[in-house]
């Protein structure tokens, strides 16, 4: 009888964002044999080994890199802990696994994504959006032939108040950089790479502004970001995300990660034609998503990272995606901040 084939991974960093969002996917992925955990902290490490069945604890990093035959590695923390650690398992070759975004300015995630190309490996970033169960149906309508060329992106994502974080200078910044990169790499997701930004930025309090920011696609397409920190009162309860793609006589809208209605350039009936617009919807019910690790994609790019490892998969979020969304971020906040029309310009390795 075949066994299946099991990537060896260890994890660095057993504190809340990974015991909470990233470890619990572990015994949902047949494909990974967990060999070790690492903590500074050895009683969160043993907390984590214990509760998710990774056979050796270690509290010092290179022990763990010398003692381990791995094929991949999950190194999550703040990212400029990240920045620190990563490098410490790509320069041994080995793929690492790091959240988003992988540094906090785009020299840095250059660095790490030629470090890692220098070292023969590679390396994922958390982007897990890309994985969430509403962008994959998305992903997947956007490439049949009826559906035609992306003519333009448009994102709205509002929270509330955005503190300010790891040391950067202002919540208007951190924001654009631990929170937007999300929204950044989703838009270059779906419409390609940026060629040109041109944003606006109102500010009520330090910790509540909005950005307008108009985009202009390589493709030739064009696209519209809302991104604000007014619309909501909780900054990280009340959320609100919506994307539209349009097409031509098409279009897609998904709302919260959760919902979406694409309207084919086709009616689905002829029966009554004068009344318009016939919509296909997925709106799921709560058992539907009762797993939602597995509906807001965390679930998908845990098994991603385990399968690339194991040489089944190619492609996903990378250290390079990680840098065009900090890229993408910083020519956001040029732009509203005096800069005018921005140009997105990638520096080639």
């Amino acid at each position: 009888m075949s066994t299946q084939r099991q990537a060896k991974l260890a994890f660095i960093g057993c504190g809340s964002f990974a015991t909470a969002s990233i470890f619990p996917n572990i015994p949902l992925v047949p494909q990974i044999d967990l060999v070790a955990v690492c903590d500074i902290d050895r009683d969160k490490a043993e907390r984590n080994a214990r509760n998710f069945g990774a056979r050796r604890v270690y509290g010092d990093l290179e022990e763990m890199l010398d003692k381990e035959e791995l094929d991949g590695v999950f190194a999550i923390g703040p990212a400029p802990q990240q920045y620190q650690l990563a490098p410490r398992v790509l320069r041994r070759g080995i793929p690492v696994y790091v959240e988003k975004p992988s540094a906090v300015t785009s020299a840095q995630a250059k660095e790490l994504a030629e470090l890692a190309e220098a070292h023969g490996t590679w390396g994922q970033v958390g982007f897990m959006k890309r994985f969430a169960d509403v962008y994959t149906m998305a992903k997947e309508i956007l490439g049949r032939p009826e559906f035609g060329p992306l003519h333009v992106v448009k994102c709205k994502f509002a929270q509330g108040p955005y503190p300010q974080i790891w040391g950067i200078d202002s919540a208007k910044r951190a924001m654009l950089i631990g929170q937007i990169c999300h929204i950044f790499d989703l838009t270059r997701y779906f419409g390609g790479d940026p060629k040109t930004v041109h944003a606006f930025y109102l500010e009520v309090t330090p910790t509540q502004f909005a950005y307008a920011v108009n985009v202009e696609f390589q493709s030739g397409g064009i696209g519209q970001l809302d991104l604000n920190s007014l619309a909501c009162k909780s900054g990280f309860r009340d959320i609100v995300e919506e994307l539209e793609l349009v097409g031509f006589e098409t279009h897609i809208v998904c709302e919260d990660m959760l919902k979406l209605r694409w309207q084919d350039r086709e009616d689905f009936t002829k029966a009554v034609p004068r009344t318009g617009r016939y919509l296909h919807t997925f709106s799921p019910s709560w058992t539907g998503i009762a797993r939602s690790a597995m509906t807001f994609g965390y679930w998908g790019e845990v098994q991603h990272f385990a399968r690339r490892c194991l040489g089944e998969v190619q492609g996903g979020p990378d250290l390079w995606d990680s840098y065009w969304s900090l890229l993408f971020g910083e020519a956001v906040y040029d732009s509203a901040h005096g800069g005018g029309v921005v140009n997105v310009k990638r520096e080639n390795p």
